[in-house]
């Protein structure tokens, strides 16, 4: 099958939908890791079985960081991968 070559307007779309990808996944990835760790404290806190000591408090913030530095490395995999399928032309699913 035949397609046109990309022109360097569309080909700057693509890198920059790529780069978008890349800035959201870290927000969405802190995003629930702070709210599964502030259900984890809400549990710890209600039931009293489990003791996470001083970092309880410091839980929700931790998952945040936690989860803004994992999103870092799957937005870097994700946007490789959606700008690497979308220039060659084949369908990101």
């Amino acid at each position: 099958m035949w397609t046109l070559p990309l022109s360097a307007p569309q080909k700057i779309g693509i890198i920059l939908s790529g780069l978008a990808v890349a800035a959201c996944v870290p927000v969405g990835t802190s995003a629930a890791f702070g709210l599964l760790r502030i259900g984890i404290t809400e549990f710890a806190q209600s039931t009293g079985r489990i003791h996470l000591g001083e970092y309880q408090p410091w839980l929700p913030i931790i998952g945040l960081e936690q989860g803004f530095l994992l999103g870092v490395v799957l937005g870097a995999i994700i946007s490789r991968k959606v700008i690497k399928a979308r220039l060659r032309g084949t369908p990101t699913q």
